[in-house]
């Protein structure tokens, strides 16, 4: 069944070679009770392990059922250990952590046998090995000679056609030795048994050969007594061994998870310490963005709160009463801002030498306390607030603006006259480009000022005899403005229209006014009315200044109305938390609203820089702790080394050693992270109420958390293959040798 032919073994150490035993020929047979024996030294034991493929050699061929082994990797003397060799070690290699029934059951589970299958068969190998009453003992407990019987009952219930034991006596007393023996003599009438001992007395009257070894030779090779009867090898079947079932793995996984509580807690305080890492360095980062960003500004908008969300209506029609209702029950809305395009419009409140810009605001928004003064109560009545520092608004100052009437100047430059009778402090709110304060004002002010802006934000097109004009903002020439001085349906327009038509005649012919924004598109039919130059425009319009509203056209307040009024199409919500300002995004968006988040639209240089250099940073930190871990747990592990040199002994590939592992540390990974939820959960409720905790949470949201998990699981994963290969870098006997 196994041949050696001119097989040597050689050991390489810091460049020394020693020799384990050199040109070897031996042939063994089911049924042999052969003994190998010699003084220390001499090479039996390296000859065992080479015979049951625990270690390698190095010249010549070991043939198994005639097939050659040279060739054989790591992975192929796993399979013949699996399907051939039964090994009983004179240090038993028994896992210490597991009962009798575990450590016996483990051998049947490596070799794919189902559940039913090793309850039946597990307490009769017990039996025979006389320890059914220490089948739930732990075999830390067990003396020598008992745990011997279950490194046997091992063998035995792996059914393999070779045991082989080394020195199987050598730490039993003399009656504990002889019960062995006779076991094995047993054990070899249908099986090939190979021992090893310094002591052939004890085997001398069992024994069907012996051989005997000195200085790395075979000097003798006796045929004792005829080898039992056993089936012809040409009769013998192939071995039938199944595999570790996905079920065993997850089984000796948890089982090993757990066996041994101080390195189960010391990796759970090594991945404990993994969370706390990647969270600490996610928040970092998240704080120093938050910083950056504050520091950013917008070409575009004036108020670039972080807490600020403009919203339109993905249908494109106005705000309705209650779409604000609805806005301001949404979760996290603080406020809402009804007339959201003023927010980005200063007007100028001027008198004599005071001169205050603000951003207006509907008496609605009001939400204040009153400083001083009273609250409005006539139309043209407003309150002034802004912040306590202000200049204008200090107690020695606010005097000469209560009760005072200023006049407002607006973008398109018209005027109003307000009363102001109130006076509130509020203090500016982040990432303000440019902010004095807020004029609260009547919804009828209102109102003529988000006209005024539409109109001053809208792209105005007016088609004169075949001509398309276009009102440039800023300008007044081809501007509409309304007047009282026109008819409904009619517009006055400056002289310059006459060249627009045959005959140099504008009067009576027709003109198209198109006004188009963001929101709506809009047009209107005229008939040319009237014309005017610089004589007639006072008699005509009742202004003025003829060089500074040269070219408008001048239509009536309805008209006027049709093509700037149609209601309000962009509102502003303030969120209460800017942490969970996307959250509130996506529900707004769920709701019908096309959704522009500020913090979003603002550029900061120092931003692009700190992301250039954060990324690195982030790599090497996680690297770094990847490598921490990895070391620290690698020597927490290394305690393990024996256990999993064990299994590779039994026969378990590597890729089902790995599995084990990953099953192991992937479950010590989920109980740091459901720990960590929990934490999570009572910092959340103030139950537990620390500063650093509620700092180190407050930036994550839900996907931070899969992502958190997500980098857990492929850490463990990568230290478990990392670890597996270190571990199979050498041949089983070899990682065993060296942990030991």
């Amino acid at each position: 069944m196994i041949r050696l032919k001119n097989v040597s073994k050689f050991y390489y150490s810091k460049g020394m070679i020693a020799s384990g035993f050199s040109k070897v020929n031996l042939e063994f047979e089911v049924g042999e009770f052969v003994v190998i024996t010699g003084e220390s030294g001499s090479g039996k034991t390296t000859l065992l392990n080479v015979i049951s493929g625990l270690d390698s050699y190095e010249e010549g061929e070991l043939y198994i059922n005639g097939r050659e082994t040279s060739h054989y990797l790591a992975a192929d003397f796993e399979e013949y250990r699996k399907k051939y060799i039964g090994n009983i070690f004179q240090n038993f290699n028994l896992i210490n952590s597991y009962t009798v029934y575990q450590n016996v059951e483990l051998i049947l589970r490596i070799n794919g046998y189902k559940k039913s299958q090793i309850k039946e068969k597990v307490p009769a190998i017990i039996e025979r090995v006389g320890l059914t009453e220490y089948t739930k003992t732990k075999v830390s407990k067990l003396s020598g000679g008992q745990k011997q019987r279950v490194s046997i009952a091992r063998a035995l219930a792996k059914d393999t056609s070779v045991v082989v034991a080394d020195e199987p006596t050598g730490n039993l007393d003399s009656k504990s030795a002889e019960g062995i023996v006779q076991l094995l003599s047993e054990i070899s009438k249908d099986k090939l048994v190979i021992v090893v001992t310094h002591n052939y007395d004890q085997f001398a009257s069992y024994a069907t050969r012996k051989i005997k070894m000195h200085d790395g030779k075979v000097v003798e090779d006796e045929q004792i007594t005829p080898r039992h009867s056993a089936q012809p090898q040409s009769q013998q079947a192939e071995p039938a061994v199944g595999n570790l079932s996905a079920g065993s793995k997850v089984r000796l996984g948890l089982r090993n998870t757990f066996n041994i509580i101080p390195k189960f807690l010391l990796l759970l305080v090594v991945f404990l310490f993994v969370v706390l890492a990647v969270t600490s360095e996610y928040t970092t980062f998240k704080q120093s963005d938050d910083e950056a960003a504050k520091m950013g500004y917008n070409d575009f908008f004036q108020n670039y709160s972080q807490d600020r969300i403009i919203l339109k209506k993905a249908d494109g029609k106005p705000f309705t009463d209650a779409d604000y209702q609805q806005l301001q029950t949404t979760a996290n809305v603080k406020s809402v801002i009804h007339e959201d395009i003023l927010l980005d419009n200063t007007i100028y409140i001027e008198s004599g030498d005071f001169y205050y810009d603000a951003f207006p605001r509907s008496m609605n928004d009001f939400k204040g306390k009153i400083a001083e003064g009273r609250m409005p109560e006539k139309e043209n009545e407003v309150i002034i607030a802004g912040s306590s520092e202000d200049y204008y608004l200090q107690a020695d100052n606010v005097a000469e603006i209560l009760d005072h009437t200023f006049t407002v100047a607006t973008p398109t430059e018209t005027t109003m006259k307000v009363k102001v009778v109130g006076v509130s402090y509020e203090e500016p709110a982040d990432n303000m480009f440019f902010y004095s304060g807020n004029i609260y004002m009547q919804d009828s002010r209102i109102e003529k000022l988000l006209r005024e802006t539409y109109g001053y934000r809208s792209k105005v097109t007016t088609t004169a005899g075949g001509n398309a004009l276009q009102y440039e903002g800023g300008g007044m020439l081809y501007r509409p403005m309304a007047s009282s001085k026109v008819e409904k349906g009619t517009c006055l327009v400056s002289e310059e229209f006459n060249g627009f038509y045959e005959k140099g005649k504008a009067v009576d012919q027709e003109i198209t006014i198109a006004a188009r924004n963001i929101f709506y598109n809009k047009s209107i039919k005229l008939k040319i009315k009237d014309t005017y130059n610089k004589k007639n425009f006072t008699a005509k319009t009742d202004l003025k200044d003829f060089e500074d509203n040269d070219g408008a056209i001048y239509i009536n307040k309805t008209d006027y109305n049709k093509l700037f009024q149609g209601g309000n199409y962009q509102s502003t919500v303030y969120v209460k938390d800017t942490k969970e300002i996307d959250s509130t995004v996506s529900a707004l968006k769920k709701m019908g609203y096309e959704t522009l988040a500020i913090k979003d639209t603002i550029y900061n240089m120092s931003e692009d820089l700190t992301s250039i250099v954060q990324v690195p940073i982030a790599v090497i930190l996680l690297v770094a702790v990847f490598f921490i871990s990895y070391f620290v747990i690698r020597l927490i592990l290394r305690s393990r080394v024996s256990y999993f040199s064990i299994l590779r002994m039994l026969g378990l590939a590597k890729k089902n050693i790995r599995r084990i592992l990953d099953i192991e540390l992937f479950a010590i990974v989920n109980i740091a992270f459901v720990l960590f939820l929990i934490v999570v959960l009572l910092v959340n409720y103030n139950v537990i109420q620390v500063e650093y905790l509620k700092t180190l949470i407050e930036y994550l949201k839900v996907t931070d958390y899969v992502i958190l998990y997500a980098v857990l699981f492929v850490m463990s994963y990568l230290i478990s293959g990392k670890f597996a290969r270190s571990l199979f870098k050498k041949t089983a006997m070899g990682s065993f040798r060296e942990e030991a």
